[in-house]
């Protein structure tokens, strides 16, 4: 029985050798690119299984490497996987936009490595991952996704705001699309007893104000400056709807965009309806900690408690928990997540 060739396009070294390592560990085939340029000519003339790819390289990025591959009738059925140390949603989103069937972030444990390449050769041997080379000029909302961020870039302006400032409030009218730069903002809803709940973190690269805009509508939340400093740029309301009447990939990113939201917001709510405090409050840090990355978690105990769902002492006192077992350091409002992977195992 011949081997299953796996293709890894990676520019660090040390990444790619140990990805082989693995690979050819568990009798898969390996050919490996030191970058996207080399990769392309490889799964051009050696057909493989899967591709592994990063993201950042030099000389042509995963992206492209991507959008290369998909326009080609003999590598446009490949599955393909982003391997990238950047979590971002916007990152990761535009890559799934743009016809990747999965990604793993680094650093990355072997089994998750393994099981995401399984599930993605499963699903091609069914055919359920090949797509009509065609069908990706019909739809593209990673180009929309482009010239969104473009038009922010040209047309829009940047304000600054100070922790705990007003950025838009509850039941106004919206006059701009808000894209953050640098910093965390929540959206805060006010129960009708008075309580605030948050019901999102956002942090650079994410959007608010969207299906608002859209709608035309009022805001049903505050978003607020969560960290010392946040910059937004904010693109008018007039001119995104003129680029959604313009062009229908811009109409597909914001489709896209309101559809993940919508997906994460309904699972959160199921787990606040029925998980207790301590694998709720695991989840949120373990949320935070994907967004802040290295950087600690700087979020005051009551903030935590609106996003959680619950009492300010009920976090407290599961987060004593947490840091009696050395999952979590905490100092003053900053929390880091020491251990996320024993954190994470709390929800399962």
């Amino acid at each position: 029985m011949d081997k299953t060739n796996i293709l890894i396009i990676e520019d660090n070294e040390e990444v790619r050798e140990n990805l082989a390592e693995i690979l050819e560990l568990y009798g898969y085939g390996v050919s490996t690119a030191r970058h996207g340029l080399e990769g392309v000519k490889l799964a051009l003339t050696e057909a493989p299984d899967l591709i592994l790819c990063d993201v950042m390289m030099p000389e042509l990025d995963g992206y492209g490497v991507l959008n290369l591959l998909s326009e080609n009738d003999q590598t446009a059925g490949i599955p393909f996987v982003f391997i990238t140390a950047r979590t971002e949603k916007e990152d990761i989103r535009r890559g799934m936009n743009l016809g990747a069937d999965d990604y793993i972030t680094k650093p990355f444990y072997k089994d998750e490595l393994l099981q995401v390449i399984r599930t993605r050769l499963k699903k091609a041997a069914r055919g359920g991952t090949a797509t009509a080379p065609a069908a990706a000029h019909l739809s593209d909302p990673g180009r929309g996704m482009d010239t969104l961020l473009a038009a922010f870039s040209d047309q829009g302006n940047r304000l600054t705001y100070d922790q705990g400032e007003t950025i838009a409030r509850d039941g106004e009218y919206p006059h701009f699309l808000y894209r953050i730069e640098e910093g965390h903002v929540h959206l805060t809803r006010t129960h009708e007893y008075g309580r605030d709940y948050i019901i999102a973190d956002l942090g650079p690269g994410d959007l608010f104000g969207t299906a608002c805009l859209l709608e035309r509508i009022p805001l049903y939340y505050t978003a607020r400056a969560a960290t010392k400093t946040v910059r937004c740029a904010r693109l008018p309301g007039p001119r995104l709807l003129e680029l959604v009447n313009q062009d229908r990939h811009v109409a597909e990113a914001l489709m896209h965009l309101l559809a993940g939201e919508t997906v994460e917001r309904s699972d959160r709510l199921v787990q606040q309806a029925y998980d207790s405090v301590r694998r709720r409050t695991a989840l949120v840090l373990c949320d935070l900690h994907e967004r802040y990355g290295e950087t600690a978690i700087e979020l005051s105990r009551e903030e935590l408690a609106q996003m959680v769902g619950t009492t300010k002492e009920s976090v407290i006192r599961a987060l004593s928990d947490f840091r009696r077992d050395g999952l979590i350091v905490t100092d003053g409002r900053q929390i880091t997540v020491a251990e996320p992977a024993r954190l994470r195992g709390l929800l399962v």
